[in-house]
């Protein structure tokens, strides 16, 4: 059943700060954290050697998730593994917690008037399109401790049950009138795992080029050994059959892949994660990254044996980076020269986990990822660092009603799927501010040049090198006092920009943990949202536990055409959870889209 609302649901008067490129950096960095130009290094690459195991999958023929088989997962899930201990960690977030505003003392948090006021300014976010609940604890994991808190991803195409979402152990498949056509599923089972493997990290999305659905997620026997998973759907249809691979990681053994990220063009899949030591089932320090490149024409087939690469300990100033998303170049109008990257400072900056700031982004290209199949030239690896202006820091955790600092934030990087749309790349992240979380959003164009001469022959032009990137707008989220963390920026076909994300806070009818959104418009002047956004899901009582899973999904909707051959609406589908009554998670997923000129 779905969960109603009247909307709007205003998040008010939460100021709704937008910080433009125009402004001068001194006004929110400063020059010794903003470093233009440092060095980057790309790493070292490699061919797999190991032939990833391949399955056929029917979903239809799994059983639904049990609670047999929840009882059987793990007992102990890991936390967010952050670079430090937990109790520096614990440390730091403390420090962030209370850190002075720019007058030197800490500024008091203000209070949003009731949901639907808008004290005098006329509601401009629009409301969803559709709304309904979606995968819920009992579901994933059961309604007894521990209660796992729920990652998002979603992934919507165009066929007749074109919504897939996940939620850390299970798989749902959605129409658009919000009935479940397949599952709840768990990835241990899709997988075709014991019930005890740990799974982990889940993320989704759709070829609108292929129509195809690309599933990635982690898992781990917490001793020694950890697998990705990577899914590909056979046609459009979720429901039908899939291929599903699993491979080790490449890299190097006894290392736990944690926070799997993924991202597509026209010719691969690329899979990333943070790598930690494992061993003897103990998880020791971060590693470095590890990204793996697969080319789309043999995992479509069901042939990818070992023909995909990884590339892993990649650098900026000298210290190896973390948690770089690769981008989700979804449009089939769209095909650049190169699949992006991009990631944030974090575990080894700014005095680790960024407690004492760091600034700009570090942004990668990929070209010519699978020559070296056919015996041509290696990937074309290139980094530009650093754009951006804005500093940011360690957000302090949020607060609920009753519990100051309750409910995990993370760190500064970026949690939610980067996106690629004409030339624009749109990514975000959690910055604190004073002694509450804003969110800070991206978009930049990345230019292409620097041919490497190696790519001769039937390669030429196929190894262009980033020379520049160009920040168009850093907008920035602050709801004065209360915390939004967990944003992911979604653009449709136009170019106007939905960004979901978790909204807490301390002292209001509305700030028990729920998910909310904001638009907008491509032509909005440095690219702001009109007003302070919507609820899409408030939460209704209190979280017991700190972890809240660690990121948001938007996907885009309505890409291709209907079948009567009309032009279908483009839009912005997206999935975020909150707490629902008894203090359990909960999941609602939304679709908004611009349909007329009077919309703001």
């Amino acid at each position: 059943m779905s969960k109603h609302w009247e909307y709007p649901c205003k998040l008010l008067p939460l100021a709704l700060t937008l910080i433009a490129l125009t402004v001068a950096a001194a006004a929110s960095a400063s020059a010794a954290e903003v470093e233009k130009y440092l060095p980057v290094d790309p790493g070292r690459g490699a061919p797999a050697t190991a032939p990833a195991a391949m399955r056929k999958v029917l979903p239809g023929s799994i059983p639904n998730a049990s609670a047999a088989d929840i009882a059987a997962r793990p007992p102990v899930r890991l936390g967010p593994l952050t670079g430090t201990s937990a109790s520096e960690y614990a440390a730091r977030k403390a420090i962030a917690a209370n850190r002075a505003g720019p007058s030197g003392t800490p500024r008091t948090p203000a209070l949003p008037s009731a949901m639907g006021t808008q004290g005098g300014v006329k509601p401009l976010t629009n409301a969803p399109k559709l709304a309904f609940a979606g995968n819920a604890q009992a579901d994933c994991v059961g309604s007894t401790p521990p209660k796992t808190p729920s990652d998002q991803a979603i992934a919507i195409g165009d066929g007749a049950s074109p919504i897939v979402q996940i939620n850390n152990d299970c798989l749902s498949v959605w129409s658009p009138s919000g009935s479940r056509s397949l599952g709840p599923k768990t990835l241990q089972a899709f997988a075709g795992l014991p019930a005890s493997e740990a799974v982990y990290d889940p993320r989704v999305l759709y070829d609108w080029y292929n129509h195809r659905f690309i599933l990635a997620f982690g898992d781990s026997d917490l001793i020694g050994t950890s697998y990705y998973n990577i899914a590909v759907s056979e046609t459009d249809d979720p429901t039908g059959s899939w291929y599903v691979y699993r491979f080790q990681s490449p890299t190097q053994g006894n290392t736990y892949n944690d926070f799997i990220r993924l991202g597509q063009d026209r010719q691969g899949v690329y899979v990333a994660s943070n790598l930690f030591n494992l061993s003897g089932g103990v998880v020791g320090s971060y590693l470095f990254e590890e990204w793996v490149f697969l080319p789309k024409s043999l995992l479509y087939a069901g042939a990818l044996g070992s023909s995909y690469w990884y590339q892993h300990g990649m650098q900026a100033g000298g210290q190896y980076t973390d948690s770089t998303q690769p981008a989700n170049i979804w449009s089939p109008y769209d095909n650049p020269r190169a699949e992006f990257l991009v990631g944030s400072f974090n575990i080894n900056y700014g005095g680790g986990n960024c407690v004492n700031g760091c600034g700009g982004l570090v942004v990668w290209g990929v070209a010519n990822p699978f020559g070296w199949i056919n015996g041509g030239p290696t990937p074309e690896v290139s980094g530009y660092c650093c754009g951006g202006t804005s500093t940011y820091y360690l957000p302090p955790n949020a607060s609920q009603p009753g519990a100051p600092n309750s409910i995990e934030t993370l760190d500064t990087r970026i949690t939610g799927q980067v996106s690629y749309k004409s030339g624009v790349v749109h990514a975000a992240l959690t910055t604190g501010d004073a002694s509450w979380s804003d969110l800070l959003i991206y978009r930049m164009f990345v230019g292409l040049g620097n041919e490497d001469s190696r790519c001769a022959g039937q390669y030429q032009y196929l190894c262009p090198q980033i020379n520049s990137v160009t920040f168009f707008d850093e907008a920035r989220a602050n709801y004065g006092g209360n915390f939004a963390f967990y944003p992911t920026p979604q653009p449709d076909l136009e170019g106007n920009v939905v960004t979901v994300f978790n909204f807490a806070g301390a002292n209001c009818a509305i700030c028990y943990l729920g998910v909310a959104y904001g638009m907008s418009r491509a032509t909005a002047p440095g690219g702001g949202w009109a007003d302070y956004g919507l609820l899409l899901a408030p939460g209704d009582g209190p979280y017991k536990f700190s972890y809240w899973g660690r990121y948001s999904a938007a996907a885009p909707s309505g890409v291709g055409y209907a079948n009567n051959g009309a032009v279908g609406v483009p839009g912005v589908g997206f999935a975020g959870a909150y707490v629902a009554s008894g203090g359990n998670w909960a999941t609602q997923i939304g679709y908004v889209a611009y349909t007329a000129a009077n919309q703001p």
